[in-house]
């Protein structure tokens, strides 16, 4: 029987997609693929499934920190936590963060705003310690990711990339970013058999979120 932190994950999908405002308790049930029911059994109203869902945000955020110092064990899991996070939000649902809920808003921009404030360090000290490369500025770094990424998952919103396709592009911007960033002298300390698993976790994340698009 589905819980309720399996039922904020599931709310945490269609609301990516769709935001909240226009999407009653009704709407919502049908979409999570429950019965309305079962949805009030687990909360009262929109506030608290809101609510639910950026605390899962928030949750996630505090649970995976970015190091203070750079260890080249520690980059692989990092990068992969910063790839799901590029991919974690909408325009659409921050919007109606901002309107509905402002106070929300701002603790769920600050602490992404702070997560990657801390990623930019925790890159810049890769590079001084020779494992990534220097030839660009960290903030570009990540600039450059969160602009692949957002660029996927706008084509699949707007319809023009299939899923399948998409999920190959995303695995390919990580092989990407991998090629790109580490300096060849450290590829040999990457462990790679260690994040093929987290790797199938964001795509199946990346394909419960935007499934919603093809059900519409």
């Amino acid at each position: 029987m589905i819980d309720q932190k399996e039922l904020t994950i599931r709310l945490n999908h269609v609301i990516l997609i769709d935001g909240f405002r226009q999407l009653s308790m009704s709407k919502l049930a049908t979409a999570a693929n429950v019965s309305r029911a079962k949805l009030y059994l687990c909360f009262k109203n929109k506030d608290e499934i809101v609510a639910a869902v950026v605390d899962r945000h928030l949750k996630f955020i505090a649970e995976h920190p970015v190091p203070k110092h750079f260890t080249p064990a520690t980059f692989l899991p990092i990068w992969l936590d910063s790839l799901l996070l590029m991919g974690a939000t909408t325009d659409k649902f921050k919007a109606d963060l901002q309107q509905v809920y402002p106070d929300l808003y701002q603790r769920f921009e600050q602490a992404y705003q702070t997560y990657f404030e801390q990623l930019k360090s925790y890159v810049a000290q890769g590079q001084s310690a020779g494992f990534l490369v220097a030839d660009f500025s960290a903030e570009f770094v990540i600039f450059q990711a969160q602009t692949l990424v957002s660029a996927v998952l706008t084509q699949v919103r707007q319809q023009k990339l299939t899923l399948t396709a998409a999920e190959h592009y995303m695995s390919a911007i990580f092989d990407l970013q991998l090629t790109g960033l580490v300096t060849p002298a450290a590829r040999d300390q990457l462990q790679l058999t260690n994040v093929t698993g987290f790797m199938a976790t964001i795509l199946r994340e990346f394909r419960a979120t935007y499934a919603q698009i093809a059900s519409h």
